[in-house]
């Protein structure tokens, strides 16, 4: 019995708005938003522009799709679930620390950054997903009793590390890493 094939030979595969998203955001973190062009994605996935306004009405479009895409990435609202509604808010606290370190979730955190520093509407976007994680960072740190400036600080700097350990200590192995991010919330949760 033969094989039937979905793509003839020759041919390119479909590229879905998934692919565009993944590659947008590549090139967002790597080159910023004026990267972020139709030409540039078109040839970072090996298809025809035409491609691109199967899934997106213009650029203006990509850039929305591109901000709900990189919120998506986010696990943080999973936390919230009854899953680990059970856990201890210091138990919570290190899963948090433990998936952001993890899956990298804030890879894409300070392209995003410097571009809310070009457009205002992203700058909204961007402070809402900010303030979403920090009270619930908040929030945590407030059941388990600490109030006022300590609270504050303690909120801020495991947000701090959480969004900018990578870029800052690139250098760190996975091992150190985690080595050192248990040393810190023990730090952080110690009275």
């Amino acid at each position: 019995m033969t094989q039937m094939k979905l793509v003839p030979d020759g041919a390119r595969p479909r590229v879905s708005k998934q692919d565009w998203l993944d590659a947008a955001l590549k090139l967002l973190r790597i080159g910023g938003i004026e990267a972020v062009r139709v030409e540039r994605l078109s040839a970072e996935l090996g298809v025809a522009k035409s491609g691109f306004y199967y899934h997106f009405r213009d650029r203006a479009d990509l850039h929305n799709a591109l901000l709900d895409h990189w919120r998506a990435l986010d696990e943080l609202p999973a936390l919230r679930k009854s899953a680990i509604a059970g856990m201890s808010p210091a138990a919570r606290l290190a899963l948090i620390a433990e998936i952001v370190d993890r899956d990298d979730l804030s890879r894409y955190d300070f392209a995003i950054r410097q571009w809310a520093r070009q457009d205002a509407r992203v700058r909204r976007i961007w402070r809402a997903e900010m303030n979403y994680r920090i009270d619930l960072i908040r929030g945590l740190f407030a059941e388990l009793g600490f109030t006022g400036d300590d609270l504050e600080n303690r909120t801020r700097l495991f947000v701090a590390y959480a969004v900018s350990e990578r870029d800052i200590f690139s250098e760190l192995s996975a091992k150190d890493r985690v080595r050192l991010r248990e040393m810190r919330l023990q730090l952080l949760l110690s009275r």
